[in-house]
């Protein structure tokens, strides 16, 4: 006898009740998708909705608020809305049945993330998301041996910021067009000029990422740093220039000794005079932005001087990548605009090469790993990314390694 559960997935124009123990409409044959967008109704949500609709994906969005998630999908095309609640892990689960790929927007991720995450392991679905939070990355990798286990491959922080590190990195390290491998560990140098507009969901987890520390890599082994805690001035490109930097946490400090082998790995943000003083000032009370009240309070006092998302003409950004290896030593410089833009369209284009049939990639995974580096060299050029790469003298690379000094 089969039992129709209380209703969890909802077709935005027919009401259609879902039988749990089928695992599908019991009426309309066509309603499964092959990917799942869950926390579609935020802004990166509704803009990854749109990606995967122009990209002809197949796909559902899911949440806990039926009435706006059908507002997206009445824009969208998507194919079915499904309730699902990040306090509710079992909701997810029965969501993503029938799907091949969740893609999770729900941030912050260290909060929020955990319930999509599992879900996803549990019902054996590849997942990806949207987070830049290192501190989830690390937590995420604890589910690497379950993931390999099920088959199925989790890809964090396939977003604009850690998806072009993740090229950068891979291209300023890369082997030698003869196909050999690299000859030993090489040292890596990432800093992000960010742009100047963030949702306050970025605000929100910024904050967090501040108070919490972060990992580098020396002499091939990883060790704890905190914001601002160390200074350089970054040889950034024109029209920036030489500017002066901070240590920062980054995701990508976790996802680049995936598949790269490092000696050493820094990433640094540029910022101005006044930030470093602020960061030397209140450095010790850092800790308190790890909990999410005061991160909260802390992101409400910036949204007042932080513009909110223009669109795809603004939030222009720069990513350098410095590299030494046995093969030589490069500088990749990666600058486009509109992160929010860019952010959907990694997600839109890693869920559709992970949904396709065949997909052998497991374990948790960097996003070159994930999607392939042609793969995301292409899409973000098609998104107006330009990429240069600069090949750097022995001696210019010696300099740029000493120029770093505590706060």
């Amino acid at each position: 006898m089969v039992v129709a559960a209380s209703v969890h997935i909802v077709d935005h124009r027919s009401l259609e009740r879902f039988d749990e123990a089928a695992g599908a409409s019991r009426t309309l044959p066509c309603y499964m998708t092959e990917i799942l967008l869950f926390g579609a109704s935020g802004h990166t949500g509704r803009l990854t909705a749109r990606a995967l609709a122009e990209q002809g994906a197949s796909f559902g969005v899911a949440g806990r608020d039926p009435a706006a998630l059908a507002e997206v999908a009445d824009a969208t095309g998507a194919q079915s809305v499904r309730r699902a609640d990040a306090t509710d892990p079992d909701s997810i689960v029965r969501a993503v049945r029938g799907v091949r790929v969740l893609v999770s927007c729900a941030g912050p991720f260290v909060d929020m993330g955990r319930a999509a995450a599992e879900a996803a392991l549990r019902a054996g679905v590849h997942y990806l998301d949207s987070s830049g939070e290192p501190a989830w990355v690390a937590r995420l990798l604890g589910y690497d041996s379950a993931a390999h286990t099920r088959e199925i491959a989790m890809a964090p922080a396939m977003g604009w910021d850690e998806v072009p590190g993740d090229v950068a990195s891979t291209l300023a390290l890369s082997p030698p067009a003869d196909g050999r491998g690299p000859g030993g560990p090489g040292d890596l140098t990432l800093t992000y000029a960010l742009p100047s507009q963030a949702s306050t969901g970025t605000l929100r987890s910024a904050v967090r990422i501040m108070g919490a520390p972060g990992v580098w890599r020396r002499a091939g082994r990883p060790v704890q740093i905190h914001a601002g805690e160390w200074h350089r001035w970054a040889p950034m490109p024109p029209p920036l220039g030489v500017r002066s930097s901070l240590a920062w946490p980054l995701a990508e400090a976790h996802l680049a000794p995936l598949h790269l082998p490092l000696a050493s790995l820094r990433t640094f943000v540029t910022a101005g005079t006044m930030a470093r003083t602020g960061m030397r000032v209140w450095g010790p009370a850092q800790p308190l932005l790890a909990g999410p009240r005061r991160a909260d309070a802390v992101a409400a006092i910036l949204r007042r001087s932080v513009t909110t998302p223009t669109g795809p003409r603004g939030g222009r950004w720069t990513i350098l990548a410095e590299g030494g290896s046995p093969q030589g030593h490069r500088n990749v410089v990666m600058m486009g605009m509109d992160p929010y833009g860019l952010t959907a369209g990694m997600l839109a284009t890693g869920a559709r090469v992970m949904a396709r049939p065949g997909y052998g990639v497991t374990g948790v995974v960097a996003p070159v790993q994930a999607v392939g580096l042609g793969t995301l060299q292409a899409e973000l050029a098609r998104m107006g990314v330009t990429t240069d790469i600069l090949e750097r003298p022995e001696h210019e690379a010696a300099i740029g390694a000493n120029g770093e000094g505590r706060t």
